[in-house]
């Protein structure tokens, strides 16, 4: 099933890289997309990932691994 991660583009940053560039949540992550968002009278961009829950799983125990400011944002995508 197919599901969506918003993430800061700050706390993306951060975990793309500690991310072995050869790693398949490498090649998750960048294959994510800058949205901007309306919010409070100004546009905020975010990251969008688009994965599979199995992938998701695997973006959750790699930043509770090496980044854990990235935790939050994936835990709440998985709850949805």
């Amino acid at each position: 099933m197919k599901m969506i991660i918003e993430m800061s583009l700050d706390q993306y940053d951060r975990f793309l890289e500690k991310c072995d560039a050869s790693s398949r949540e490498y090649e998750i992550l960048k294959n994510s997309l800058i949205v901007s968002h309306p919010q409070n009278g100004h546009y905020e961009r975010i990251m969008v990932i688009a994965c599979e829950v199995p992938e998701a799983q695997m973006l959750l125990a790699m930043a509770r691994r090496l980044c854990p400011d990235a935790v939050s944002a994936i835990e709440k995508a998985i709850a949805i």
